[in-house]
């Protein structure tokens, strides 16, 4: 848990580059919720209370903003410039995105399973 509190502090305080995924941010915070649940209160009313009060929410909540953000623009940086079919492929995989999936493993399932995200690509690629 520290590691990942000093990441997100390191991140919000530089604006540097992750080391944690969305995933991981999101567990540390349910992580500290249960640490710091009070007697008598549940996981889920710790982490309202803390969503208010404590600045590591916060920061965690950051952290994964800031991970998400990495990771598409790691997958556009790749895309070619005039390719405008893999910026909205992106979207679609932020938005389908299973747990623990990468948007780079999801715009390839979305590309091998889903119809629609197929004949797209064809027709951006001329094919």
């Amino acid at each position: 848990m520290n590691d990942i509190l000093s990441d997100a502090e390191r991140v919000a305080k530089s604006g540097g580059t992750p080391r944690y995924t969305r995933e991981q941010a999101e567990a540390a915070m349910l992580d500290l919720a249960k640490a710091e649940a009070l007697p008598g209160e549940g996981t889920a009313a710790a982490f309202a209370r803390l969503c208010e009060t404590d600045e590591r929410i916060q920061k965690l909540y950051d952290l994964g903003q800031a991970a998400d953000i990495a990771e598409e623009q790691a997958v556009l940086t790749k895309a070619d410039s005039s390719d405008r079919f893999t910026p909205l492929l992106m979207d679609m995989a932020k938005m389908r995105r299973r747990d623990g999936e990468t948007l780079e493993a999801c715009a390839s399932r979305l590309l091998h399973e889903d119809l629609f995200v197929r004949d797209a690509y064809a027709a951006s690629q001329g094919l």
